[in-house]
């Protein structure tokens, strides 16, 4: 019995090993969480710190560039307003050298740097806020220096872009108006500026400057006898004449006019035409115009026109014994006598004759006596 309870004994044991065997189990599986847990919240925590880190630390370096670019633009704009200044200039020309070396540093500083991406870095409402106001820090000493300084100078410094609101303001400033003149002052201008150019010697520069005045002021007598008086130099007689005579068409009555035309023609040997221009007697002619007009008459044995130029000269200086001596002579070509007798006879007893002039009265005085018998 013994033998088959140890054989049944190790059937049964043998039996259920292979149920523990076949039998389920649970399954040990190994806690992943709690293995990784720790360090998967370390890592974001030191991510975190980092990340704040540099958020504080780049929000500080961007105020103080900010701060900078403010403190040396206002620099700037003081160093320039100080240039304008009537009472700083000295001041400014002594201290405006280390002023524009430091701010062009500084400022280029802030624009050599590389700009920053905007995925990498995030900034702040904040930090927006302050940059904006530390622009219209730096803007409105611009304003000011804008409204103060009304001629810029060639001498600014700053490389700060300026805002639309300057280059308004510039553009305002810098707008030319144009004034219409009126023709007498264009002349005035022109004429100026021929004098001008008489100084230096350019004779071409002033003719034509003077053929402006006489554009926008014709009846500008002096002018065009000045224009004539240039053109007769470059030998252009018959321009010069040209000129003379269309003034004279503008005045009849121009006496300077009239006897600059009659001098050109007599240098140019053509006494006819210059007495032709004298022939005509303006109202109130002066005593050169009479007596120029009367020694032409003589000289081409023009009696009438002689003896009325004389007449009208002895009328206006009867104390002149040099009209009386002309008028004298006129009455012996007429064959008058005793008139030019008489007219002889007053020129020598009045001022005005030269030596030559005596003598010459004095024979003819000896010649009409003998001829009619007066003693």
């Amino acid at each position: 019995m013994s033998v088959t309870n140890k054989a049944l004994l190790n059937i049964t044991q043998q039996n259920e090993n292979k149920e523990k065997q076949h039998s389920l189990s649970p399954a040990d599986i190994p806690n992943v969480e709690s293995k990784y847990k720790a360090s998967f919240f370390f890592a974001i925590g030191v991510f975190s710190s980092l990340s704040l880190i540099g958020w504080s630390t780049l929000s500080e370096s961007t105020e103080q560039n900010l701060q900078k670019s403010a403190h040396t633009q206002q620099q700037v704009l003081t160093t320039e307003v100080s240039e304008h200044s009537p009472s700083n200039i000295k001041t400014a020309q002594l201290l405006i050298s280390p002023t524009k070396k430091e701010s062009t540093l500084a400022v280029s500083s802030i624009y050599a740097e590389k700009p920053i991406s905007a995925d990498k870095i995030e900034v702040s409402a904040s930090v927006r806020s302050q940059s904006t106001q530390n622009r219209s820090i730096v803007d409105k000493p611009q304003l000011m220096t804008s409204t103060e300084v009304v001629k810029p100078t060639s001498k600014s410094t700053s490389i700060v872009p300026a805002t639309p609101k300057e280059q308004a303001q510039a553009n305002e400033m810098l707008q030319v108006e144009e004034v219409e003149l009126l023709p007498s002052e264009l002349a005035h201008r022109s004429r100026e500026a021929a004098k001008k150019a008489l100084d230096r010697s350019d004779f071409k520069a002033a003719m034509k400057e003077y053929y402006t005045v006489l554009k926008y002021q014709p009846s500008d007598e002096e002018s065009r006898k000045r224009l004539a008086a240039l053109l007769y130099g470059k030998r252009d007689v018959s321009e010069a004449a040209a000129i003379l005579q269309q003034g004279i068409k503008l005045n009849d009555d121009s006496v300077e006019l009239r006897l600059a035309l009659s001098s050109l023609l007599q240098k140019e040997q053509q006494p006819e035409a210059a007495l032709s221009v004298l022939e005509y007697i303006p109202v109130g002619a002066p005593v050169d115009y009479l007596a120029t007009r009367g020694g032409l008459a003589q000289q081409l044995k023009l009696m009438d026109l002689a003896k009325e130029s004389y007449q009208m000269l002895v009328n206006q200086e009867p104390d002149n014994g040099r009209w009386w001596l002309g008028l004298a002579i006129v009455y012996e070509r007429e064959a008058k006598v005793k008139s030019a007798y008489e007219a002889y006879q007053t020129a020598l007893i009045k001022p005005g004759l030269s030596r030559s002039s005596q003598a010459f009265v004095r024979d003819r005085i000896k010649l009409l006596a003998t001829m009619e018998g007066i003693e």
